[in-house]
């Protein structure tokens, strides 16, 4: 009997179809567990996704979480290949600690965390961006790894700008 809880309706409020298609996606991979297996994600099925996805893996030996892999969408984002570093080594200290809180709820719950952020910019310009962080797991129950996208309105990291007004809304969603 497939996992009943989540279905796609639930992400109703997650506004960026490509973000919604990879939800679906991850919802059909896992079949009947709470959540696919790392060796699921199969990119060759998902290449409407590539330039925006990113995979982290838990290090437990650590308790760290490290990029396998980001597109180039993210990739430009930062304005460099994230692919190796640990969260610590992508995200400014003033952001590490909101979006550390964010890993760890997707590991812990296990949960999927959907956020949506708007930016102000200094000339009062507006700018949207959508972040989805799926949970996966070789075993079924513990998470080793996340499955992510992002999408914005902008190609450099403006939200650590002094003259951009932020806001952010998470949605928390249990598997």
């Amino acid at each position: 009997m497939p996992y009943d809880s989540p279905d796609l309706a639930s992400f109703e409020h997650v506004e960026n179809r490509t973000l919604r298609r990879l939800i679906g996606y991850w919802l059909d991979k896992r079949g009947a567990r709470a959540m696919p297996a790392l060796g699921s994600v199969d990119p060759v099925e998902i290449p409407w996704a590539l330039g925006r996805i990113w995979l982290c893996d838990y290090l437990a030996e650590s308790g760290r979480f490290r990029y396998r892999l980001a597109g180039e969408f993210v990739n430009s984002f930062w304005g460099r290949n994230i692919a190796g570093k640990h969260l610590d080594e992508v995200f400014p200290p003033d952001r590490l600690k909101s979006v550390a809180k964010k890993v760890r709820t997707v590991r812990q719950g296990p949960a999927i965390v959907h956020d949506r952020v708007s930016l102000t910019l200094a000339d009062e310009i507006a700018k949207s961006g959508e972040r989805v962080m799926l949970p996966l797991s070789d075993d079924g129950e513990n998470v080793n790894a996340l499955l992510g996208a992002s999408q914005c309105d902008w190609l450099r990291d403006l939200e650590f700008d002094p003259f951009v007004t932020l806001s952010e809304t998470t949605t928390v969603t249990a598997v």
